[in-house]
């Protein structure tokens, strides 16, 4: 645990954040007074800061506050960090609520990251304690320096609009208002405001882990971006409110157009193809966005390269083809439209891709292995070429039509997978020992496609190397092409 720094700056440290505080609830219309106020406290220095100046301006604005603390049970102090929070609640006088979650459970079970689900289970904990003691506002820690990492981490992972538009100061989930009054202030701010009050917090030692890349945009990347400006944490706050402001302009903007191309009944939006195809393709994006949004309540770990493989599914997709997306939704092409509904997970196990099956001829988007799969009829006029080995493409490989079935299936890697390369006259070979062959990363074998036929048999590690099973021969009287589209080009 950690005291903070030095008293001698205690009244201007204490006045300077308490004061900005109040600035950001009035600035934002956080709060009108009166409320009954849940602050999520994890006993770090951020919440531990929320907490002690909302708590000095409880009688000025008439609010009953209390505390809320949700272990995650991933580390092994992490009762500690509860009984600190217990601690401080019965020090400055507020009730206090703990609660206790599994995010490794639910990552594996839905596929998220641990980050990802440890966000979804605390704002689910926070929202149940708000409704049992009939709170309609939850207050969270996040600080200047937050919304410029945030920024930060979703540039670098590619993000759109909103995306970069960061941490809104006051968004509406589950029936609350959860809001962020240190959202305009920095965390060098908080460690004064802390040390002027003679508060202690909580340490998590995982802040320190550069392995995890907020933490090492945090430590590496920022400190090195303050050479070029040094005020770079502000500026680029100062950037999220303003694509903010544009993200929300443009959404009032585009709502008729994409309420058009959406229709909604219980578990499910239907996307009319029409009103669709004649939008720009910003709006097309919006509106498939909406449709995630409508159906599932939220877009947690659903990245620009699904809403891309849905736009091209429903602009390009055969009828019946389907894609999944993250936390069980998926989108069928029907005839003039595509439905977007949630399902059980398509089964890959956790952190593994799912399996996709395509019709013989058909196509489909696999969003995970980033590629999109057409199989069709090919014509006569190739058969030789294609027996003599000629015209091979890394992107394609042409089946002999009669050995494959009526159904492909595109999955990843399985344990005991072997398949006979072709050009090694037969000889069988792991794929698992190819792929290490190949130099392929261990982290990513899992998501290298193989394409099978509906028995297993390995036909093509696709972009690699094609198997024996089913090559085009002389006695080929009728072949396929199965080509491989990749989505991120």
């Amino acid at each position: 645990m950690h005291s903070g720094v030095s008293r001698d700056r205690s009244a201007d440290a204490d006045l300077t954040l308490v004061e900005r505080v109040r600035e950001t609830l009035r600035r934002y219309r956080m709060l009108s007074g009166g409320e009954i106020v849940v602050v999520a406290v994890s006993g770090g220095p951020d919440s531990t800061a929320l907490a002690h100046a909302l708590a000095s301006l409880r009688g000025d604005l008439s609010l009953t506050i209390d505390l809320a603390h949700l272990n995650h049970g991933l580390r092994p102090d992490a009762a500690e960090d509860a009984a600190f929070v217990a601690a401080m609640s019965r020090t400055v006088g507020l009730g206090f609520h703990e609660g206790t979650a599994d995010p490794r459970a639910l990552a594996g079970r839905e596929g998220l990251s641990l980050e990802d689900a440890g966000r979804r289970l605390r704002y689910e904990f926070l929202t149940r304690v708000a409704r049992e003691i009939g709170a309609g506002v939850v207050a969270t820690g996040h600080t200047l320096d937050d919304q410029a990492e945030t920024v930060l981490m979703r540039l670098l992972r590619g993000s759109g609009l909103e995306g970069l538009a960061g941490i809104p100061p006051v968004r509406v989930g589950g029936g609350v208002r959860i809001i962020r009054p240190l959202i305009e202030t920095s965390r060098a701010a908080v460690l004064a405001y802390l040390g002027a009050v003679g508060a202690g917090w909580r340490e998590d030692e995982t802040n320190r882990d550069t392995t995890i890349l907020r933490n090492r945009i945090r430590m590496v990347l920022l400190p090195a971006l303050e050479g070029y400006n040094p005020d770079i944490r502000q500026a680029l706050a100062r950037l999220a409110g303003l694509l903010r402001d544009e993200s929300e302009a443009l959404r009032a903007l585009a709502a008729p157009k994409v309420a058009e191309a959406l229709s909604a009944r219980p578990g499910a939006v239907t996307v009319s193809l029409e009103p669709f195809a004649r939008m720009p393709v910003a709006l097309q994006r919006r509106a498939l966005r909406a449709a995630v949004q409508q159906v599932r309540g939220n877009l947690g770990a659903v990245r620009f390269v699904h809403i891309e493989g849905a736009r091209r599914l429903v602009l390009e997709g055969q009828v019946g083809s389907w894609l999944a997306l993250p936390g069980g939704v998926r989108i069928l092409r029907l005839p003039e439209a595509a439905e977007v509904t949630t399902v059980a997970a398509i089964p890959g196990g956790p952190g593994k891709p799912g399996e996709y099956r395509v019709q013989v001829p058909g196509r489909i988007i696999a969003v995970e292995f980033g590629v999109q799969l057409t199989v069709e009829e090919a014509g006569e006029d190739h058969l030789a070429a294609w027996a003599r080995g000629e015209n091979a493409q890394r992107n394609e490989v042409a089946l002999d039509a009669a050995s494959i079935g009526g159904e492909l299936v595109l999955r990843g890697p399985r344990p005991g997978d072997r398949f006979a390369p072709a050009g090694m006259g037969g000889r069988t070979k792991a794929v698992a020992d190819y792929l290490s062959d190949e130099k392929v990363p261990r982290h990513r074998r899992a998501f290298v496609p193989i394409l099978t036929t509906s028995g297993g048999e390995v036909l093509w590690i696709v972009g690699m190397r094609a198997s024996e099973v089913a090559r085009i021969t002389d006695s080929t009287t009728r072949a396929v092409r199965v080509v491989a589209r990749s989505l991120r080009a």
